[in-house]
């Protein structure tokens, strides 16, 4: 690839390899500032880092709770090219093992298996740009505890540290230089007006349209969702707590390749107030923005498989910072 390191092959090789010489490689300080731009934008649910030093710091900072951690490889959906640069969706899972104290609380040994999607804007060998979704209840779940217990871990962590508790919200955005695209196909269309009509307009009805009678879906919390029922149940308990939900369609490409599904990378993003009994309990009356990353799977025209990544954890931080922290027992 001109431009990029000779021993890269194509994007999902770059995106693939780094992600490799950067955590299991060890190479982290020397590894980020060749792979990632000095002035790199990362957008998390947690917030937002502005330069290559804070990307390290959090790197070491997650090598230190969890140092065996693997990022097992899923798929990288893409389109680009080495003139204007590129853009990915890496989709895949941590493999590792608590046993450093710090953001997730006293180490306990136990092992975690999260799902993550990483979003990159590359150019000349460098991301320029990410948005980086974490299933951060799959780590609860793992770790003994739930989101909402663990947001508050965080919460208190965050006022201790900074004097108020963190998390991205649109107001707290660096604008980048990538401009989002949406693919106008007819398949992408229908991918992304099912996904309006279910969590915008609010009319699950959709899902029977949309998705296979088979659909396998995976949902935060590592949760599996089989069929039209189970996935029903996921977008009305976010819907109940959400009834405002304002919904976007934030970026959407598509990969078609012989041999394969047509393959689905999709952020998307909602602007709500915690108004209802739902996902979320009792209603706090909270304004919340959740940064969703998502890929699927459709076979004529249905979905067959789909990852859905929401960081519930930043979710309820959003929650708890707007009712405020009960009183340490």
């Amino acid at each position: 690839m001109k431009d990029f390191d000779p021993h890269f092959k194509d994007l999902p090789d770059y995106i693939l390899g780094i992600t490799r010489e950067i955590w299991e490689d060890r190479g982290v300080g020397p590894k980020l500032k060749r792979y990632y731009a000095d002035d790199v934008l990362v957008r998390a649910p947690s917030g937002i880092l502005t330069d290559n030093t804070s990307v390290t710091a959090a790197t070491l900072q997650t090598l230190h709770e969890f140092p065996d951690r693997q990022l097992v490889g899923e798929d990288v959906i893409w389109q680009g090219n080495e003139e204007t640069g590129f853009i990915s969706s890496h989709r895949l899972i941590s493999v590792m093992t608590h046993t450093g104290s710090g953001a997730y609380g006293k180490a306990t040994g136990l092992p975690v298996r999260s799902r993550i999607i990483a979003e990159c804007v590359v150019k000349k060998n460098q991301v320029v740009e990410e948005w980086l979704v974490r299933d951060q209840s799959a780590f609860a779940n793992c770790l003994g505890t739930n989101a909402e217990q663990l947001a508050l871990h965080q919460a208190r962590n965050d006022l201790e540290a900074h004097g108020k508790v963190l998390f991205f919200s649109p107001a707290t955005d660096v604008a980048g230089t990538y401009v989002n695209v949406i693919d106008d196909s007819e398949q992408a269309q229908v991918y992304a007006n099912g996904w309006s009509r279910c969590w915008g307009e609010k009319e699950p009805a959709v899902i029977r349209e949309l998705y296979a009678e088979g659909a396998c879906v995976s949902a935060p919390g590592s949760e599996t969702l089989i069929g039209h029922s189970d996935i029903d149940r996921f977008a009305i308990d976010y819907l109940a707590s959400f009834p405002d939900a304002r919904f976007s369609v934030d970026h959407l490409i598509v990969n078609r390749d012989p041999g394969q599904p047509l393959r689905i990378a999709f952020r998307w993003s909602v602007e709500a107030t915690h108004t209802g009994w739902g996902k979320f309990g009792a209603p706090s009356g909270a304004p919340v923005y959740i940064m969703g990353l998502t890929q699927a799977y459709m076979v004529n025209g249905k979905v067959t498989m789909e990852w859905i990544t929401i960081d519930e954890v930043a979710l309820w931080k959003q929650i708890i910072a707007h009712r405020g922290l009960p009183e340490q027992q």
